[in-house]
């Protein structure tokens, strides 16, 4: 049967829509007729963008004692080495295992980062067994004694890419993984071994580039971070389509008087680094400096206020925040909330069109579908653009071949003629959008439409298909 366009259907094929709830009437276009979904305005927490609580989750003691915490898609982790790998070759596997358990219950992903060693503590971090082996250097650090691996030996170097290729082949591509900091080197796994006494080697160059290439050649499809504290690594890792990740934003005086990293270092790494593209890559993901209390003290008369603040944060295009699952304080909430709307992707479905008419005979469906951005990131996951026709027995579910994580802030067209699993029958049918995870085939991404079902699909209209 020859496909009819919607102004010429008669009696043999007539299709009729009706706008979904929170939509605009359908219309008739110069293309077809075109839906336009209503949009909503509040913050959207999505997998990988936002808040994230710290080492707990939605709904724990901690994050409810937290005033002002905003719902977050995203529960950050770090592990010591000895955590890791308790006894030598031994992985704890169950660490992650159960923290991806209860992500799924809460509806959170995973971040995760791997730490080698503990400032001015002998009893975490680096694993007795590799203490033992003597491969390390004694310091003290503001007066307390402490212990580092040397990351330049190589059995350290060789038994970090065995735990990192040990935990990516379990893990790397989990669809209930947000993203992997590249650690492995230094004080909290944040690529420095600052003020110790006497100074500990710090990774050479080329040992750095050994242990960035771990990340990327056993997480390869995990999204990736770099710390921002050592240049050579930052620029390398980003060469490798790695984002990066900063630990101090808002320091605009916690640490100095004179001195802050917001001006003082970040600018200038960034531009040595040549990472200022880094974001259309891999994420950007920041954490403060101390507590957000900690905040009141210098971002208000020293920083230029809050949204000053988050308004660099958005420069940088930063998706990720950690606040450390702590109380807000009212004064910051505002343009908290201001940030929350943009910081990442926001995606919107602006309109449908159905150019021409599907009929009980024909299985091919032309849709146009634009989309829009108006965040500040593109997602870095493969997910997936979806339509649902349901009213039938059992609902019929098309992919489209369009790369969500390509898509910057700004608009994107979905032109497609998608094939249908079979013909439609006579009947009316729900048309429902969603973005899906690429692994589990369901709803992963919340659009800024109205009409999100339970499950996560948006209704865009009603179809009525007649023989």
């Amino acid at each position: 049967m020859k496909r009819r366009s919607l102004f010429n259907a008669g009696a043999g094929g007539l299709l009729a829509a009706v706008a979904a709830q929170g939509a605009q009437p359908a219309a008739r276009a110069a293309e077809g007729l075109a839906f336009k979904p209503g949009t909503v305005d509040e913050a959207i927490p999505n997998p990988g963008v936002g808040f994230e609580t710290f080492h707990c989750f939605n709904g724990d003691p901690r994050i409810e004692k937290a005033a002002n915490y905003p719902p977050c898609a995203t529960a950050y982790y770090r592990f010591y080495w000895d955590k890791l790998e308790p006894r030598e070759g031994t992985y704890d596997f169950g660490l992650i295992d159960a923290l991806l358990e209860k992500g799924e219950a809460c509806g959170q992903g995973l971040a995760l980062r791997f730490m080698p060693t503990a400032p001015t503590n002998l009893k975490r971090g680096t694993p007795r067994w590799f203490v033992e082996s003597g491969k390390g250097f004694a310091y003290t650090k503001q007066g307390r004694k402490g212990w580092a691996p040397d990351h330049n030996a190589p059995m350290f170097l060789a038994k970090q890419e065995e735990l990192v290729a040990a935990f990516g082949q379990r893990y790397n591509g989990h669809p209930g993984l947000i993203r992997m900091e590249i650690g492995s080197v230094g004080f909290w796994g944040e690529w420095h071994l600052s003020h110790t006494k006497p100074p500990v080697p710090m990774v050479t160059e080329a040992n750095a580039v050994k242990i960035i290439d771990m990340y990327v050649n056993h997480w390869n499809e995990t999204p990736l971070a770099m710390l921002i504290g050592y240049v050579p690594g930052l620029k390398y890792a980003v060469g490798k389509g790695a984002g990066w990740r900063a630990d101090s934003l808002g320091d605009y005086g916690h640490w100095s008087d004179t001195w802050c990293h917001m001006r003082d270092a970040y600018p200038r790494k960034l531009r040595e680094a040549g990472a200022a593209d880094a974001w259309k890559r891999g994420p950007v993901a920041f954490e403060p400096p101390g507590s957000m209390r900690d905040l009141e003290r210098y971002v208000p008369k020293r920083g230029g206020g809050y949204d000053t603040m988050w308004n660099q944060a958005l420069a940088w295009h930063g998706s990720a925040y950690n606040a450390k699952s702590g109380s807000i304080p009212e004064a910051q909430v505002p343009a908290m909330n201001r940030f929350l709307k943009q910081c990442g992707y926001r995606l919107a479905l602006r309109s449908l069109v159905l150019p021409e008419v599907p009929t009980t005979a024909n299985r091919r469906l032309p849709v146009v579908m634009t989309f829009e951005n108006t965040g500040v990131a593109p997602p870095y996951r493969d997910y997936v653009v979806a339509l649902r026709l349901a009213g039938g027995a059992e609902p019929v579910v098309v992919q489209a071949s369009a790369k969500p994580r390509e898509w910057l802030p700004g608009r994107h067209e979905v032109r497609e003629t998608l094939v249908l699993p079979g013909p439609l029958g006579v009947g009316t049918y729900g048309l429902w959008v969603a973005l899906l995870d690429p692994a589990r085939r369901r709803p992963a991404v919340r659009l800024a439409n109205r009409g999100r079902d339970r499950d996560g699909w948006y209704a865009v209209g009603t179809v009525r298909v007649m023989a």
